[in-house]
């Protein structure tokens, strides 16, 4: 008995000394993930509905209390409302109002839950992608998978999606979404027909909590570039071609829904000129990738720059040429394997919220949106971070400015979440903005 219990310690010690992770390294990974994400997010256990900001009809409608019978079935599937078509987010509410009623705890620890999943989701993808590409060592492997959890755990940018319940179906879509990253992951390791078939059908179940899983087979060709695939290769495109169908039906989908509340694409309201979306586009993105990684001024609500037929304020017209200049005095740096991947994964999940095609939306920019967007930029936190550590000299001062930047940003997220009580403490901190940035422009004048 001692002697196999001291092969197995031996074995185990082997192993760490030629840098594989043991399951203890992935069980604690785990263990720690689940406790950041509880720290931060246990205020809103105890929140309430936010009945002056969409739960009054999101969330309290008629889908949910008419229960779980076969017409109200029929209609959560077929039935736009008010511009929504989340089927499977409105199943959600249907499921805990029929169990629980209207108590806010239940829906509240839903979120939290699918908060919770989605973190350790990305901490298994961000293993599996970096391993099936067989361009990392073992304890590379494991800072980096680890350390972009940890930031999407106890981000700020995230607190929306999380203690706001109408917002419930990012964390639903994220949830389906990122289980079929993991069917195709598996399906690459394996080329077993039934994971590919998987990944259709969580992609499928994605587009049901929300429209930005149309941005599904784009992603897996990104994956597919990950590990080293031959994007060339015909199989590669033949295989997200049924893929790419569904996405264009999902996206039409979207715009009838949107059409049906006489607003988007395809309704005869007005929208802003093309040249003010791009304006906006290039805006956007600088604000979410800024907001990614310096969490300053979150707020819930961030209102266009000018209304329709006005002009964009000439401050907004620097944003188009400060992305081409960072673009073209970059381009070296963008097209290294994993720099690219980051920022490609950050894009290709922004750009569907950037206004560059109109939608219904009166908010320029909204933390919720960023939420699988911002896995890009996390990941891209940890790999600099796992360089940086490879250099002895600087080891002590990298773990401490991650150890300050993630206690920093995950006290800022547990003080976040506290703003979303109800619609009182929702509204009064854009209140107390206003005031601040009132006073601030008063007593400075030139700003």
């Amino acid at each position: 008995m001692n002697h196999n219990v001291s092969a197995v310690s031996a074995q185990r010690k082997s192993l760490k000394l030629k840098g594989f992770t043991t399951i203890d390294d992935v069980t604690a990974s785990v263990i720690t993930l689940v406790s950041l994400t509880l720290l931060v997010y246990f205020p809103v256990l105890s929140h309430q509905f936010q009945t002056h900001w969409d739960d009054q009809w999101v969330v309290i409608n008629p889908y949910t209390e008419n229960g779980l019978n076969a017409q109200n079935l029929w209609a959560i599937l077929t039935e736009f409302y008010k511009g929504q078509y989340a089927p499977l987010n409105q199943l959600s509410y249907t499921l805990l109002y029929s169990a629980f009623g209207y108590n806010p705890f239940w829906f509240h620890l839903t979120g939290v839950m699918l908060h919770l999943c989605n973190v350790l989701l990305v901490y298994f993808f961000i293993r599996k992608i970096l391993i099936q590409s067989e361009n990392f060592k073992p304890v590379s492997i494991t800072r980096i998978s680890f350390f972009t959890a940890t930031v999407m755990a106890v981000h700020p940018l995230l607190v929306e999606s999380v203690a706001w319940i109408s917002a419930s179906k990012i964390l639903v879509y994220s949830c389906w979404y990122l289980v079929g990253l993991h069917c195709y992951l598996k399906y690459l390791s394996t080329s077993k027909i039934k994971y590919y078939l998987f990944s259709i059908f969580f992609f499928i179940l994605s587009f049901g909590g929300k429209e930005q899983a149309v941005t599904f087979p784009v992603c897996l060709l990104l994956v597919d570039y990950a590990v080293n695939r031959h994007l060339k290769n015909k199989r590669v495109w033949l295989e997200k071609a049924p893929m790419f169908v569904l996405a264009f039906g999902m996206g039409y989908i979207t715009l009838l829904s949107q059409s049906a509340d006489k607003v988007g694409l395809l309704s005869n309201t007005r929208h802003y000129p093309f040249y003010q979306n791009i304006i906006f586009a290039s805006y956007s993105t600088t604000e979410y990738l800024v907001k990614c990684l310096i969490p300053v001024k979150l707020s819930y609500l961030y209102v266009f720059p000018n209304a329709i037929g006005e002009e964009v304020p000439i401050r907004f017209w620097m944003y188009p040429l400060l992305l081409l200049i960072i673009l073209f005095s970059f381009r070296d740096f963008w097209q290294k394997r994993w720099v690219f991947f980051g920022i490609a994964f950050f894009l290709i999940h922004i750009g569907m919220v950037l206004h560059i095609i109109p939608m219904s939306r009166f908010a320029i920019v909204a933390d919720r949106y960023a939420y699988i967007a911002s896995i890009g930029i996390f990941f891209l936190v940890a790999f600099f971070v796992d360089k940086a550590l490879e250099n002895t000299k600087y080891r002590t001062l990298t773990v401490t400015l991650a150890f300050v930047y993630t206690l920093a940003i995950g006290v800022y997220a547990h003080q976040h979440s506290k703003v979303w009580r109800n619609s009182d403490t929702l509204k009064q901190e854009l209140k107390d903005q206003l005031e601040k940035r009132n006073d601030l422009q008063a007593n400075n004048p030139s700003k």
